[in-house]
């Protein structure tokens, strides 16, 4: 018997890979997003429409006017109250989705607590915008069997990439070592556009999905989407 409480995801169980199923598992899951600015928040508030079972937001920081340009959960209103983003971004993610569990946490994802914050979470994704708290991600994740979802944006130039251990390289395979400082250029010395962020953070939000509705093997080509079987 269909649940009604799917119901405001009908077009989205419509899309034959998620289907109700996929709909179901998503339901139960749990993800931790680290960052909640232009990235995060932008991942948060498609993850949280899309109905995942609890997302767990991680911030230290407060908000200032220049974020407003590209981190899509705040207003002008937010920056005047002087919240945390994890509590700015909670009220406004409430107020989209209530079947939704939001957990802000206002603090750094550090090595003392990273195993409280990711420990119990199906999916991580990085909304961050430094190397150090990526690769410990990463290395958390290897230690773990834990997916988690890579994200980066500068200027108009992004890139995605979803990491499951033990099938796929990870972030330091790929990358042993951070750039040196010269050839990072960053939000704050480069620039970024709003709507980079938000081709970014998509995919990554796509990436997340596939995770956490169980079904990885789905991939995108030639702009239609397939799903392929294990």
């Amino acid at each position: 018997m269909p649940d009604s409480s799917l119901e405001r995801y009908r077009r989205q169980i419509r899309f034959a890979p998620l289907g109700e199923a996929g709909q179901r598992r998503l339901r139960d899951a749990s993800v931790l997003v680290v960052g909640c600015g232009a990235l995060g928040s932008v991942v948060s508030d498609l993850l949280v429409r899309a109905g995942a079972g609890r997302v767990r937001i991680v911030d230290r920081d407060f908000l200032e006017a220049d974020n407003l340009h590209r981190q899509v959960l705040y207003a002008e209103s937010d920056v005047a109250a002087q919240l945390p983003k994890a509590v700015s971004a909670a009220e406004r993610l409430r107020a989209i989705n209530s079947d939704v569990t939001i957990e802000p946490v206002v603090a750094d994802v550090s090595p003392a607590n990273i195993a409280t914050l990711a420990g119990a979470v199906d999916a991580i994704v990085d909304g961050t915008d430094n190397f150090a708290t990526r690769y410990l991600v990463n290395d958390f994740a290897v230690s773990t069997g834990k997916p988690w979802v890579f994200g980066g944006v500068v200027g108009t130039e992004g890139q995605v990439l979803a990491i499951v251990p033990g099938e796929t390289p990870c972030f330091a395979c790929l990358m042993p070592e951070p750039p040196p400082a010269e050839l990072q250029p960053t939000c704050e010395t480069a620039g970024v556009l709003g709507p980079a962020v938000g081709v970014v953070a998509s995919l990554q939000a796509m990436e997340a999905l596939k995770l956490l509705s169980g079904n990885r093997a789905a991939v995108v080509l030639d702009g239609k989407h397939q799903a392929n079987g294990t």
